[in-house]
């Protein structure tokens, strides 16, 4: 739920793009690592956050992204928040070439699938 990946492989990172849209971090012309986005968290159950605190985080309460295998939302203390959906892997070359993302939680719903919505920017 919440992501728009196209179930093939090139949704994760390091995976060559065979569809010739594009590619990582602004290959395609267009220099999505500097463009600010909304998302919907995923795994959010499963994260530490939820699973020490037993609630969702603030409305308003920073988030930063890491980079642990896939591209995560963490708290100011480091521990995981949410998964981005695999369709913005993208984030993990631009991130590795020195961009860094800043953001704060919009959105906290609780429920039988809780969850989190995010504004992210490229910080420096």
């Amino acid at each position: 739920m919440g992501s728009t990946g196209s179930g093939s492989f090139i949704d994760y990172s390091g995976s060559p793009n065979s569809r010739g849209t594009g590619g990582a971090g602004g290959s395609s012309g267009v220099d999505h690592c500097s463009k600010a986005f909304s998302c919907t968290l995923q795994e959010v159950a499963q994260c530490d956050y939820f699973q020490q605190h037993g609630s969702l985080p603030p409305v308003q309460m920073r988030l930063d992204l890491v980079l642990n295998g896939r591209v995560f939302a963490v708290d100011s203390n480091g521990t995981t928040v949410g998964a981005l959906p695999t369709s913005y892997n993208y984030l993990a070359a631009c991130m590795q070439s020195g961009f860094r993302y800043a953001g704060v939680v919009t959105s906290s719903v609780a429920g039988a699938v809780p969850r989190i919505s995010a504004d992210f920017i490229a910080a420096t």
